[in-house]
Order: structure tokens, then C-alpha cells, then sequence
């Protein structure tokens, strides 16, 4: 199996963890509210360490975190496993952060791409 094939394989995996994490496939049953998966862009090299955060919608709170790393095309990630340096909600809860390192081959960091899972209708988890 390819290094890109792996890649793709592992961004699937990760957002299906997360969609799992949020309690279904992100639509509204009648008179309930669903929690919603949120990506981020892709960050090129964002994961060098800093903490980097991505918000939720407006009037929403934060339910999850995640992310996934990549190589830019004619790049493979090194063999050196990630270090999750963080992981948190925001201070506010609108929000999460996440700090990650991980090289590449060469020894330049990942591409880094957050997801989040927010309320959805609601601004309080359980509100």
C-alpha cells in the first residue's frame, strides 16, 4: 500500500472517529440536535509544535478535537512517530487547540489540517 494511499486512509479513519465521537452522521433528527464535525484548512507545516486553534460557529461550544497529518505531494512523512504536545478546549469552550510535531523525511514538519466537533443549535453541550 502506498504512503498516499495510508495518507487518505488515515484522514477517512479520522474524521469518521470524529463524526463517531459526535453521535452520528451530522443531520438533525426531528426535534434533536446534533453535534456537526468542523475541518479546518490544511496548515502547510503547522505541525512544528505551536499550538494552533480552531474555533467553532458562532453561538456553538466544542465538543472534540482532532486532526491529520499530510506530506505535500513528492514528500513522505518520516518514521518518527507524532508528538502531541496538546490538546484542549479553548478557555472559553468555543474552541479547541492542538499542538503537534511530526517531520517529514527531510526533516521539515507535516502539513496539519484540525477538525472539531461543535454543538449544532445549541450553545451549551446538553444546554
Amino acid at each position: 500500500m502506498s504512503s498516499r494511499t495510508l495518507k487518505r486512509a488515515a484522514a477517512a479513519v479520522g474524521v469518521g472517529v470524529l463524526v463517531a465521537l459526535a453521535g452520528g452522521t451530522g443531520t438533525a433528527m426531528a426535534g434533536t440536535v446534533q453535534p456537526q464535525a468542523v475541518p479546518g484548512s490544511v496548515i502547510k507545516g503547522g505541525a512544528d509544535g505551536t499550538p494552533r486553534t480552531l474555533m467553532c460557529p458562532p453561538e456553538e461550544n466544542v465538543l472534540s478535537g482532532g486532526y491529520v497529518l499530510s506530506a505535500p505531494a513528492g514528500h513522505t512523512l518520516g518514521t518518527t512517530p507524532a508528538d502531541l504536545l496538546e490538546t484542549r478546549p479553548t478557555a472559553d469552550a468555543t474552541g479547541w487547540t492542538i499542538a503537534v510535531h511530526k517531520s517529514l523525511e527531510n526533516g521539515a514538519p507535516a502539513d496539519l489540517r484540525l477538525y472539531v466537533v461543535c454543538t449544532q443549535g445549541e450553545n451549551t453541550p446538553g444546554g
